[in-house]
């Protein structure tokens, strides 16, 4: 009785192991899945974050252009001129330029330069409008989109594009 008696207990010691090595190995897997799990959802929140940004720093750009075709050159914050606070000196829409915008979960701010007037790093160009759309979230980061546009009175569009 004594070989039984010994086979029982080592074929009882043999299930034991077994037992935990499987279940550290579905540890091990649902650490793995979770970490999966995890990291898909932070690519996945950053993504569309930056996509936000994105549109936030699209509708300041549309903003811009929109107030260039409204004032064009005649706008002092347009032409590069610091506006005098005196009597009759209000234009008619409030300039979007230089002052952070909120725009959806976001906000926005743009910088208007005449190339004539103003040295540029993102362009080689001597005529016309940069427009460049600084984009914000709470805690994401930032994102900038510049435009570039023809001349007042048109400011139609000729460029788009991501500065690094």
């Amino acid at each position: 009785m004594k070989a039984s008696e010994h086979k029982k207990r080592n074929s009882r010691g043999s299930i034991l192991l077994l037992t935990v090595i499987l279940l550290s190995l579905l540890a091990v897997l649902f650490l793995l899945v979770t970490n999966t799990i995890l990291l898909g959802t932070q690519a996945r929140e950053s993504f569309r974050a930056s996509l936000e940004m994105l549109y936030v720093a699209e509708a300041g750009l549309a903003h811009g252009q929109a107030f260039c075709v409204a004032q064009g050159e005649t706008s002092p914050l347009l032409a590069g001129e610091a506006e005098e606070g005196g009597e009759g000196n209000e234009p008619d829409s409030k300039a979007p330029f230089e002052e952070w915008i909120p725009f959806g979960s976001g906000e926005y701010r743009i910088q208007a330069f005449l190339l004539h007037a103003d040295a540029q790093p993102f362009v080689k160009k001597d005529t016309g409008i940069l427009l460049v759309a600084t984009a914000r979230l709470s805690g994401e980061g930032r994102r900038r989109a510049c435009l570039l546009l023809e001349d007042p009175p048109s400011c139609r569009s000729l460029a788009w594009w991501e500065p690094n």
